[in-house]
């Protein structure tokens, strides 16, 4: 890894470090809001006024056989002994493929019990439409606490037996069942049921608040208020008792699993795998960091991987080693009889470390150089002078010499120059 790698890499792994630090510094986890009646959770896990743990609670103390459904309408298919599903008015509403699952289900004999005052239920050419808001009635909350009205039953016994009256906010919506209009039966795939006609339980004056519609071998229980069946709601009236009668009554006696949907209030069963661990870090900044990280990742990818200016050649690694390089130069020079070459190439080496020695410059006369290199060696001047000028006369070509003086004169210059220090 070469010096600029490394520094690409130091780069991005700071910025990596700089982003997850900003997460952290400025990830506040957010303080639950307020519940509205619009926006509300109202699961089961939910302890709030508009959840439903208190149903769920109850349900679970009198016997009942209950859980909380945390998956897709089309795995009823293969739970034979669920018989009742419990909708609460979730933020998130089934989708046709959905709808179609839940319909075969209901045709085989399910009972499907909503709580909706708003949206409606299209099961093939039918559909269960809440219309307008209950007529205002005298408060009739035992507690004081919220505005409530009374829906008197209509018909008896059944999952009216012991009830005098519901207790429903202001906000709850009578019910029609209507055809669905053309354009929008086009779009839809077909259903092999159709829903029949709408049977009204209860009620305020003449307008229901609860209605059975029978849809194959099974039915629709639509309640127009998620009141009833809320926290806030259920000790209301006798609601707490229609919701115990009406699943009794569906599941014969407790030979059923009754569920309470969950899993459009966002509570969704994963199996574990990576969806259950991106479940697990929902609502933290770990998702973020990934996400950041990954893009990181991808434009250092991009960036290591594109030449941003000139092509650049590659080093070229020399085909010869230093000892090949002065055995070749050696034969030349003796082909050539190239003695004053040979004599040049060792003589000026010497030359400049004995002034660097000396502290002279390299324009010094050759006897004043011996001198003072005489003077701080301790050996006699004759030795360095000898030397030198003999060199320097081969090289000027005032002398010529053979080749077993060459290697004497050679050998002399390595003695002279091993006097002097590194």
């Amino acid at each position: 890894m070469n010096r600029q790698t490394l520094t690409n890499s130091l780069l991005v792994v700071l910025v990596v470090v700089l982003l997850l630090g900003i997460n952290l510094l400025f990830y506040v986890k957010p303080e639950p809001d307020a519940e509205t009646d619009e926006y509300a959770d109202r699961s089961t896990h939910s302890s709030r006024p508009y959840g439903t743990l208190g149903a769920y609670l109850f349900l679970q103390e009198s016997g009942v056989r209950v859980s909380r459904w945390e998956q897709d309408y089309r795995a009823l298919a293969d739970r034979q002994d669920v018989r009742v599903v419990i909708f609460v008015e979730p933020r998130t509403k089934p989708r046709t493929r959905q709808l179609r699952a839940l319909a075969e289900w209901i045709g085989r004999g399910g009972t499907f019990v909503m709580f909706e005052r708003s949206w409606p239920l299209r099961l093939g050419r039918q559909q269960l439409l809440p219309g307008s808001y209950l007529p205002p009635e005298g408060p009739g909350s035992a507690f004081g606490q919220v505005p409530v009205q009374r829906a008197v039953p209509w018909q008896p016994g059944g999952a009216f037996q012991g009830v005098s009256w519901l207790g429903i906010s202001p906000k709850a919506t009578t019910v029609m069942l209507q055809p669905v209009p053309i354009s929008k039966i086009e779009d839809e795939p077909s259903f092999p049921l159709q829903m029949t006609a709408c049977v009204p339980l209860a009620g305020v004056q003449d307008t229901p608040a609860v209605a059975e519609v029978r849809y194959g071998a099974g039915r629709i229980i639509y309640v127009g208020d998620p009141f009833v069946i809320a926290n806030q709601g259920l000790a209301e009236g006798d609601n707490a008792r229609f919701l115990l009668n009406l699943v009794r009554l569906a599941t014969r006696d407790n030979a059923g699993q009754v569920v309470f949907d969950d899993y459009h209030h966002g509570y969704r069963a994963t199996n574990g795998g990576l969806l259950g661990l991106l479940g697990y870090f929902r609502g933290t900044p770990i998702p973020w960091m990934v996400w950041h990280i990954v893009a990181l990742g991808l434009l250092a990818a991009y960036t290591l991987g594109r030449r941003f200016g000139r092509p650049v050649r590659l080093p070229v690694k020399p085909r010869t080693n230093a000892l090949e390089f002065v055995t070749a130069m050696a034969r030349i020079q003796k082909a050539a009889a190239a003695r004053d070459l040979a004599i040049e190439n060792l003589y000026r080496r010497f030359h400049r470390r004995l002034c660097h020695y000396t502290g002279l410059p390299t324009t010094a006369p050759l006897k004043e150089l011996c001198l003072a290199a005489s003077e701080r060696s301790g050996h006699p001047m004759s030795e360095w002078r000898a030397v030198t000028e003999r060199c320097q006369a081969v090289i000027e070509g005032r002398a010529t010499i053979g080749d077993a003086e060459l290697l004497r004169l050679a050998q002399r210059l390595r003695a002279l120059d091993a006097r002097l220090p590194p």
